[in-house]
């Protein structure tokens, strides 16, 4: 710039970057707009060199803006903003909205968080004059952080929300149908705590995904309808998230796909699972919108290790548990105290999670094999496992 008033004055403009802040005297200020900064005959004058040392002497390097601990109230408060919709469905719900209304429902249940709601986050964004369609940018997304004290946020798009029907014969006089439906979402997830570039920021990419086949044929007789048929043509007069749409096809695929989500949430935040999370009184949960469509209850079910041979498994938990072949279940050694540091009180416990096991062969009602995926070596009988159950 020409302006020698602007040149020597420098202004933090980019939170993002470092920068100097340069302080100088209104008087010193004055006199330098007196006077030249080059002296025909001297080069550099007298004058020149003085105010060079006294700006280097007042310069003040300033501190790139970084989250203040003590702002992240608690390190496992999620929001979900609203979703991005690519999978061409044409019903009647809006898939962007109700798929991360009925997610985050979900894992305020499973982790027994907090969690924001997107219709919270859309509501905000109005309020504030925030364009919708740029909720993704990291400025955006920075701004929900503060706003709701989280530290995790949700991101992602809907690729696929479908039920198909396939008939077999005349089904107007007897005949053969099934039905299948899937629900897949590909999610970012942010930790507002490292919101210096786009890239830092993220600490998973991946999708969850859900997908039900009924396999048992529903036979149709002179054109009566079968349950599964009634439900796929009523599906647009369902309440989404309601109790009857959670007993049709497609519900059951986005439970599938929630499960999915929370098992890949868990190994990205550990403190999930590993710790009780107590939020503080400042911590704004849904004040905006309140969301009760859903009626989602968790249900924990417990088990130990019976054998360990090597990398495999034996647990007591099998069929009649709700045990399924590819499930990933933590392990958990002894409780570990909590005490409160400034009395050194007992407060409580807390499981201690050492590893996890895959389910790769049910055996009997309340048996099945496993294969070690982490904590090799730190296994042994009568260690817990544990199933949480969202239904």
């Amino acid at each position: 710039m020409n302006n020698s008033k602007k040149k020597y004055k420098s202004v933090i403009a980019n939170p993002d970057s470092s920068c100097i802040e340069i302080k100088q005297s209104p008087r010193l200020r004055r006199r330098l707009l007196r006077r030249s900064f080059v002296n025909p005959r001297n080069g550099i004058s007298l004058l020149t060199l003085l105010y060079v040392s006294l700006f280097l002497c007042d310069v003040v390097a300033a501190q790139v803006p970084q989250p203040n601990p003590t702002f992240f109230t608690s390190d496992s408060v999620l929001v979900f903003i609203p979703f991005s919709d690519i999978s061409g469905f044409n019903g009647k719900w809006n898939i962007g909205i109700d798929v991360p209304r009925y997610l985050s429902a979900y894992s305020k249940e499973r982790f027994r968080v907090g969690v924001v709601s997107p219709l919270s986050v859309r509501q905000f964004a109005v309020e504030k004059f925030i364009d919708t369609t740029r909720l993704k940018n990291l400025s955006t997304l920075r701004i929900i952080a503060e706003h709701y004290h989280v530290r995790y946020i949700v991101s992602a798009e809907v690729e696929e929300f479908s039920i198909g029907r396939f008939v077999v014969s005349d089904v107007q006089l007897a005949g053969y149908e099934a039905f299948a439906a899937t629900v897949k979402v590909n999610f970012v997830l942010y930790d507002a705590a490292r919101f210096t570039t786009s890239r830092e920021a993220i600490i998973y990419e991946g999708t969850a995904e859900g997908t039900v086949k009924d396999r048992s044929l529903g036979i149709t007789l002179w054109g009566k309808r079968t349950d599964r048929t009634n439900q796929y043509f009523m599906l647009d007069d369902v309440t989404f998230g309601g109790e009857m749409f959670n007993q049709s096809i497609l519900g059951e695929a986005l439970l599938k796909c929630a499960d999915d989500l929370g098992l890949k949430l868990e190994r990205a935040i550990p403190s999930l699972v590993t710790k009780s999370v107590v939020l503080s009184s400042s911590v704004i949960i849904d004040t905006t919108v309140t969301d009760s469509t859903f009626t989602l209850k968790r249900k924990l079910i417990n088990g130990e290790i019976v054998i360990v041979d090597d990398s495999e498994v034996f647990i007591n938990l099998g069929s009649a548990d709700g045990i399924s072949v590819g499930d990933v279940l933590p392990v958990y050694g002894g409780a570990k105290e909590i005490t409160d540091p400034k009395t050194g009180e007992l407060l409580g416990s807390r499981d201690e999670k050492i590893g996890e096991v895959q389910v790769i062969e049910i055996r009997a009602e309340h048996l099945c094999l496993t294969s070690v995926v982490s904590g090799k070596g730190k296994l042994f009988i009568k260690q817990r496992v544990r199933k949480v159950i969202v239904r």
